[in-house]
């Protein structure tokens, strides 16, 4: 597709979306990879068959490229990095650089008109999915900023790393940043209430098995399947973890305080963020996210564990 691109953060995230950009992308010149850990990307680079060029420095990463993309852990993150690269006057004339990270709105647009001022373009994109989906090209990508430049990373999204996207051409950068916060709200609340009824069914004595039965007819498809599968299986804890639960605390944290300061009344979101903050004190920091069944559980009188990765499923008959 001509351009040369740059990746600028390299967690599971970063690095699904790379083995898809450098396989499915029509690159014609090698993705460069950057991260803070080099070894990092150097590794991912071995894994993608060495013909990807690692920069030793972000600023020669935005150098050598015309697009670049990151997706970083959180603002801080963002903030160190885009400092960075003003801080050493790195002529970006031209180029465009689009952000996956999740920040906050007003950030997002900041960050925009800095970038814009020095003669570059900016698209906030922040995707909704979780590694496992990233890897599978079912994101979906939600760009915001200028058409011209959303339509310049439009060729690198639908088919590439993403199912679908939410086309906010013409709008704030910031507000495809609102809008993830928003998707947060739909992800939690969907999993408070498969825990909720779940738990439910097994207090009743009708058991999560004919609750399955119906959750599957109602609704088939992620999320509900896959956050229900997670809990029934017992993968919520014996699992690799979809989102690590510090991570989903940091982020429902900031859905709140937008909440707040709009003056907007989410009593189901907050429900589910203290489920999230007893499923940290039962099993860590690094617990899954779809142990807000075992918090639900807990409240309910029941074992935080289920024992289905056990083969001993205390579900009522």
């Amino acid at each position: 597709m001509g351009s040369r691109m740059a990746f600028i953060g390299l967690g599971e995230m970063g690095k699904a979306m790379t083995r898809n950009l450098h396989r499915d992308g029509d690159l014609t010149s090698p993705l460069t990879l950057w991260n803070r850990t080099k070894s990092t990307a150097d590794a991912h680079s071995a894994d993608l068959g060495g013909d990807c060029k690692v920069a030793e420095t972000v600023q020669e990463a935005v150098e050598n490229s015309d697009i670049i993309w990151s997706c970083l852990q959180n603002q801080s993150a963002v903030e160190q990095v885009f400092d960075s690269i003003f801080a050493a006057n790195v002529n970006i004339t031209g180029k465009l650089f689009v952000d996956s990270s999740t920040i906050a709105p007003e950030w997002s647009n900041a960050t925009a008109k800095r970038v814009i001022e020095a003669g570059g373009e900016f698209v906030s994109m922040p995707v909704m999915g979780e590694p496992v989906v990233a890897a599978a090209k079912k994101l979906i990508c939600i760009p915001s900023g200028k058409p011209e430049s959303v339509d310049r990373i439009r060729p690198y999204l639908e088919g590439v790393v993403c199912r679908a996207i939410v086309d906010l051409s013409g709008e704030e950068p910031g507000t495809s940043s609102l809008l993830k916060l928003m998707g947060n709200f739909l992800i939690m609340t969907t999993m408070e209430t498969v825990a909720e009824v779940n738990v439910f069914a097994d207090k009743s004595g009708i058991g999560t098995k004919n609750m399955n039965k119906l959750m599957g007819a109602m609704f088939p498809n992620p999320p509900h399947a896959i956050y229900n599968h997670r809990m029934l299986t017992g993968e919520y804890y014996e699992g690799t973890p979809i989102v690590e639960v510090y991570k989903a605390l940091a982020l429902t944290g900031q859905v709140l305080d937008m909440a707040k300061a709009c003056g907007a009344s989410v009593p189901i979101y907050e429900v589910a963020r203290e489920h999230l903050k007893l499923v940290q004190e039962h099993e860590g920091s690094k617990a899954d996210i779809t142990g807000i069944y075992g918090a639900v559980r807990v409240k309910s009188g029941l074992p935080y564990r289920n024992g289905a990765a056990e083969g001993s499923s205390d579900e009522k008959k």
